[in-house]
């Protein structure tokens, strides 16, 4: 089975546009698609507006590029916002609110392809503030610096880490501390 070649391009309405007149290239692999435009490139699946009505119309909207494997026709469905007061009918002697009207089918091209552009990468820590050093504890802390939002953002990014260990839990829901000694802990019953 042949592997499919996906289009190469910075968006997926360049492809609804250009598809057909030898303009663009395509590649089967990510390597491929990086030496075909010089730039890195991330695979994207994009669904196209407008909706159509029936999926007749969308294919005859997208004719040529229905051909191909990467593009597909996809039916959505219109969300509609819910009126804030329900309507009422009366049936068989009961209140029943009125039914709502079916969402409308959308159909919707949708292209696999090759997204010229940046990868995005993971943020770097910043070498300005210690790793084990929390976000809330540089707010309470008074620092000499100020800031950079590399590393306002890298302190976003850190994990959260308990300042001291957490006390084992070695008293039950019935058990209770003497006043006298705290270190002898009693059942209440």
């Amino acid at each position: 089975m042949p592997a499919i070649a996906y289009p190469v391009a910075h968006n997926a309405l360049d492809i609804v546009l250009n598809w057909g007149e030898g303009v663009m290239s395509s590649a089967e692999r990510e390597r491929a698609a990086k030496d075909a435009c010089g730039k890195d490139v991330t695979f994207v699946r994009e669904t196209l507006d407008p909706g159509f009505p029936s999926e007749e119309a969308a294919r005859a909207q997208y004719e040529n590029l229905l051909t191909e494997p990467f593009a597909t026709l996809i039916c959505t469905f219109e969300r509609t916002q819910k009126p804030r007061r329900v309507e009422t009918q009366m049936q068989d002697g009961r209140r029943w609110p009125k039914a709502e009207a079916a969402p409308a089918a959308q159909w919707k091209l949708c292209l696999s392809y090759w997204k010229i552009g940046a990868v995005r990468s993971a943020p770097k820590p910043s070498t300005g503030i210690t790793p084990h050093l929390q976000a809330r504890a540089v707010r309470k802390k008074e620092l000499d610096v100020p800031l950079t939002p590399e590393e306002v953002q890298a302190l976003a990014h850190a994990p959260l880490m308990a300042y001291r260990p957490q006390k084992a839990l070695d008293m039950g829901l019935f058990e209770f501390v003497l006043p006298e000694n705290p270190d002898i802990i009693i059942a209440d019953e």
